[in-house]
């Protein structure tokens, strides 16, 4: 699985996550409260609780807190830094970029003034934006428009859906800030990028909507098309530019030590492996020991209903996730990434770092390994990409992410749908050493400020 590091790499040096105090478990009052098997939530769907907003919070001060701890765990100064870019489709303002206000919050503590000369701009491609965020970056690195500063691509964002959908027990809230640089310590990128893109009405929100539109079958089937698409995409490119030497009977998938996904519930990570594994495997000499155990793969040919065609073929899908080949694939290159997402649910766009976070928490990045991104967003666009974990991966300190979410505040049933429905104005914990929405003036502009200390 090794590769050789990149001469001149660029890619990410560290990350920073953060993540509301406040959860609700999936499991009891809720679950019963849905009239939904708990099972079906922690198995079926993998969520074991969803990380939710406190009435202070929402995707600006989330960016601002993880950008801040990324400054404090490097010593970075505001010179230091030359750009900011976020992902979101939670925006605050339909004109002014989230940046700014975060911008602002970080001034308050460095100094009015102290980002004048820092770029700022909010990109939105559903759950995709911020790896778009950290692709312009490193183009605007390796362009040498850094003059020694960094770049930071932001993935910040809140998944909300109507009370008692199908959607609402896949929300969850949190922040990914990844500091982008030269000579990275953790992750060098590699200089190969597949995507697929076509226009669909899988989710989306329309203007003046708090929550997303979303057809869910649909959806899950746009997912599996665009990033076998798109990996089809990187695995030519990888190829065709000598990246990869494919010995009989390989695929580019072995030569990929961890594969990370968008999460949008942990299971989904399991039908994306599978579709791809399926699409690397086929033709391949080891595939007939998977059609010697599951039998002979639909074919559409074979059918001269569509519908009976369709139901073969889900059948065959859920056998081939149970078999022997897949289930190994799926340990050793995708499972472990998804522990994060357990613990907090849906972030949108920054779903996927937090698989890479789940991988660097659990020291499961090994120098030399190949980490390939798959990256999802809705309407619908994907970007496969990947880089190489560099010698120096275990040097920046431990984030103690889990501890953190160990410590989590879980709330009520009420007090979850009092925050939902914006029915409560005042915090379940006061804020203290964070960053803060504090109001909403009458015309409508949102003021934040740093609170050192509650009353």
């Amino acid at each position: 699985m090794a590769s050789e590091f990149p001469a001149d790499a660029i890619g990410i040096d560290d990350f920073s996550v953060y993540v509301p105090k406040l959860y609700i478990p999936t499991v009891g009052k809720f679950a019963i409260s849905r009239g939904i098997e708990p099972a079906k939530l922690v198995k079926g769907i993998g969520i074991e609780r969803m990380a939710i907003p406190d009435a202070h919070e929402d995707a600006a001060t989330m960016a601002a807190m993880s950008v801040h701890e990324l400054m404090q765990r490097n010593s970075l100064r505001p010179q230091d830094i030359g750009k900011i870019y976020i992902g979101t489709e939670s925006g605050v303002d339909e004109a002014k970029a989230i940046g700014t206000y975060v911008i602002g919050m970080l001034e308050q503590i460095y100094g009015p003034g102290s980002f004048q000369e820092c770029l700022t701009v909010e990109l939105k491609s559903a759950c995709i934006a911020a790896s778009y965020a950290l692709e312009d970056l490193c183009c605007w690195v390796a362009a040498g428009g850094d003059e020694g500063r960094v770049g930071i691509a932001v993935a910040s964002d809140v998944a909300r859906y109507p009370l008692r959908s199908g959607g609402e027990y896949t929300q969850g809230a949190g922040s990914v800030a990844l500091l982008v640089k030269r000579d990275p310590r953790l992750i060098a990128l590699e200089d190969m990028i597949g995507v697929y893109t076509r226009d669909e009405n899988d989710f989306f929100r329309p203007p003046g909507c708090s929550m997303a539109v979303v057809n869910g079958k649909h959806s899950n089937d746009c997912y599996l098309d665009a990033v076998g698409g798109a990996f089809a995409s990187f695995a030519k490119k990888a190829i065709r530019r000598g990246k990869l030497q494919l010995r009989e009977g390989e695929c580019v998938s072995d030569h990929v030590s961890h594969f990370l996904f968008h999460i949008p519930y942990p299971r989904m990570v399991e039908y994306a492996s599978a579709a791809l594994f399926r699409q690397e495997w086929r033709g391949l000499p080891r595939w007939k020991g998977v059609e010697d155990e599951l039998g002979r793969e639909p074919r559409a040919e074979d059918f001269s209903d569509p519908g009976e065609h369709q139901r073969a073929e889900a059948d065959f899908s859920r056998r081939f996730s149970k078999s022997d080949a897949f289930r190994q694939a799926f340990s050793s290159k995708v499972g472990e990434s998804a522990r994060i997402s357990r613990q907090v649910g849906n972030i949108y766009t920054g779903s996927i770092y937090l698989g890479l976070a789940s991988l660097a928490e659990q020291n499961l990045l090994c120098p030399g390994q190949r980490v390939c991104f798959c990256s999802y967003g809705s309407g619908c666009s994907a970007m496969v990409f990947s880089g190489i974990v560099r010698e120096e991966a275990d040097c920046p300190p431990g984030r103690d992410i889990f501890k953190r979410l160990d410590q989590r505040w879980e709330i009520s049933l009420q007090e979850y749908e009092d925050l939902h429905e914006g029915g409560r104005k005042e915090s379940l914990i006061f804020p203290e050493r964070e960053f803060a929405r504090l109001y909403i003036d009458s015309q409508g502009y949102r003021h934040y400020g740093y609170v050192s200390q509650a009353p």
